[in-house]
């Protein structure tokens, strides 16, 4: 009897398991968001990034792989990835933004540098909370736990 509610257990956990894998935040352009937008208005979440940055890396992994974060990620906005060392140029809102070099090796997205500077100045990860009109309702310029970020976006939505 152990044995076959042993088996069972596995199963089920197993099933559970298999449900979480393939669930992925729904990633738009900035060019299909306009689009978008012109049919259903959301807020934009805009996770700003780099590639060499270990925080970004682990809210990616981490943060966005959370059910509910993905769940809301994906009924009530639009989502954007970032790079801020992102190379070619984008179009938004009228406007095309570029990579602008800085050294020899390095440089930033002219919308990155838009959207995530702060008194402060860069830092990353940054989440830009874009509401209507493209206005900057919010931005958070550190690592999220899903905790964190579930509380961020459920505060927004609720005073939305």
């Amino acid at each position: 009897m152990k044995y076959i509610l042993v088996i069972l257990l596995l199963m089920i956990s197993h099933h559970l398991y298999s449900q979480t894998i393939g669930v992925e935040v729904v990633e738009y352009t900035f060019e299909e968001i306009e689009e978008l937008q012109k049919q259903k208005q959301k807020p934009i979440v805009v996770f700003i990034h780099t590639s060499w940055c270990k925080f970004c890396y682990a809210m990616r992994e981490k943060t966005f792989a959370n059910l509910e974060v993905t769940r809301l990620l994906n009924e009530y906005f639009y989502f954007v990835s970032l790079d801020a060392e992102l190379k070619r140029p984008v179009r938004y809102m009228k406007h095309l933004f570029e990579y602008k070099k800085q050294t020899s090796s390095s440089g930033i997205h002219e919308l990155a540098e838009v959207l995530a500077s702060t008194d402060k100045g860069l830092t990353y990860p940054t989440t830009v909370l874009l509401g209507e009109n493209n206005i900057i309702d919010e931005q958070i310029d550190s690592y999220m736990s899903a905790k964190q970020f579930l509380w961020v976006l459920k505060r927004y939505l609720e005073v939305k």
